[in-house]
């Protein structure tokens, strides 16, 4: 196995497969830029904690364009931290806002479970 084979940590990708965050996947996302990975994750945590219950605040209160764009700047973001799952979930929010609401209340359960693992890996990747 190569060193590019090895995640931020020492982990093997395969070892990531099943995992909230492919760290690898995030630090080759940063160009191999581990100080900046790891600003980034630490800024995640510090700034997106409450995204789920703020993107809910904003749907009961009618406005599905914030929520819509809060949903598309999640998508980028956990992409970028290779937080892959929730950046689908992310995407499926942001679509269920525009052409399904119908679905927005599934896809906010399913959003706001994707961020809690998410966050738990990501704090616990960094020992925070």
């Amino acid at each position: 196995m190569t060193t590019h084979d090895r995640g931020f940590n020492g982990q093997s990708r395969e070892s990531e497969l099943n995992e909230p965050v492919s760290f690898s996947l995030g630090l080759h996302r940063c160009v191999g830029n581990a100080e900046l990975y790891r600003r980034l994750l630490d800024r995640f945590v510090a700034t997106r904690l409450t995204v789920p219950d703020d993107i809910r605040g904003l749907w009961l209160a009618g406005n599905l364009t914030e929520s819509a764009m809060m949903a598309h700047s999640m998508i980028s973001t956990a992409g970028t931290l290779g937080a892959t799952a929730l950046s689908e979930a992310a995407r499926a929010l942001q679509q269920a806002f525009k052409q399904e609401p119908a679905k927005v209340e599934e896809c906010l359960k399913i959003f706001g479970y994707e961020h809690g693992l998410a966050i738990a890996s990501i704090r616990k990747h960094i020992g925070s």
